[in-house]
């Protein structure tokens, strides 16, 4: 098996790509073609053509490879929710299904380690581009932002039981209380850190943070489907009558049960489309805007230990490393200013 990209993104030989594809769709299956898309870092994913199977054009996806070893020991590189949101990701999708908002169809999900010692799932492949494409005019861009808009609001009114994580089974894995699972998440990402002798310090100031504010938090009751990670190259789009439209919002994988507004675009201003088409306006209330800053101070230390820790983007992982450091110096003005 080689690797390309970050250690957690690795290929697999044609020999078990045949094996997984005849696993789902049977030995009389052909595999004309394959081919290996770039520009994942944590999964791995393939375009497969395929005769005497009922789909012809086929997505494998493939989750990271498992690693052995208790949730939160030194050198697990994956996260308690990364091990588990791929096999999620049907169920998420269903929740889109039955809401109106266009997801990819999965044909099938596999988690049980019994051919590979990874998730892997076949998705029927959408004739599309992603919403980044340059061909894309700004005019169409704006109306298909629009789209967006009002699907992610759609989205905003799915409820669940409790917040947290979907798991493959439909539960949740989480908590009633939003503060815990915040602080959950940002325990867990401060002790990665700290494994690896990342920002020493910072991420335990920011675990503190959703324990010392726990009230402010919890005035979010309600816990409903955020994406978690939609933004352009998550949303193809396909011509439909002669202009352009959203066929799928994809990689749904990092969905949870959340505050609405710890989806990370609602608090950008890159689209006006966007915000008129999700037709909410933000909570500009003190406590509303304290809590936005948070979550944009947990997502921004997240993203900086990922990027310079489990795949191996530097560079990256300064931009967001100064970004966390820079919001933690206002949240502190913002307390003393309390």
């Amino acid at each position: 098996m080689s690797t390309t990209n970050s250690g957690l993104h690795q290929t697999i030989t044609a020999e078990m790509l045949h094996q997984l594809v005849e696993n789902t769709f049977g030995t009389a299956t052909i595999v004309k073609s394959f081919a290996l898309l770039q520009g994942g870092l944590f999964n791995t994913t393939y375009r497969i053509q395929l005769e005497h199977a009922s789909y012809a054009d086929v997505i494998l996806r493939l989750a990271p490879e498992r690693v052995e070893m208790p949730l939160g020991s030194a050198g697990d590189p994956l996260f308690s929710f990364e091990r588990t949101m791929m096999s999620a990701e049907p169920v998420v999708y269903e929740y889109y299904r039955k809401a109106g908002i266009p997801a990819p169809n999965i044909i099938a999900c596999d988690d049980s380690g019994s051919i590979i010692p990874r998730t892997y799932m076949f998705m029927e492949f959408i004739p599309s581009k992603q919403l980044d494409h340059p061909s894309i005019f700004e005019s169409d861009k704006e109306r298909l932002y629009h789209q967006l808009g009002t699907y992610t609001a759609v989205m905003h009114q799915i409820e669940g039981a409790s917040f947290g994580w979907p798991q493959g089974d439909g539960t949740i894995k989480g908590s009633d209380h939003w503060s815990e699972v915040l602080h959950s998440f940002a325990e867990e990402a401060a002790l990665k850190a700290s494994q690896a002798g990342y920002m020493p310090g910072v991420g335990e100031e920011i675990a503190d943070m959703f324990i010392s504010n726990k009230d402010l938090f919890d005035q979010v009751t309600v816990p409903v489907l955020v994406h978690n990670d939609l933004w352009e190259a998550n949303v193809l789009v396909h011509e439909e009558n002669g202009q352009l439209n959203i066929a799928a919002i994809i990689d749904g994988d990092r969905s949870m049960f959340a505050d609405r507004q710890f989806e990370a675009i609602l608090s950008t201003e890159s689209s006006i489309g966007f915000h008129k088409g999700y037709g909410r306006p933000q909570d500009m209330s003190d406590e509303g805007q304290a809590r936005l800053l948070a979550y944009r101070i947990l997502s921004s230390y997240f993203n900086a230990y990922v990027h310079e820790h489990q795949v191996d983007q530097p560079e990256a992982g300064k931009k967001y490393r100064e970004r966390t450091l820079d919001l933690l110096k206002e949240w502190k003005r913002l307390k003393l200013n309390e």
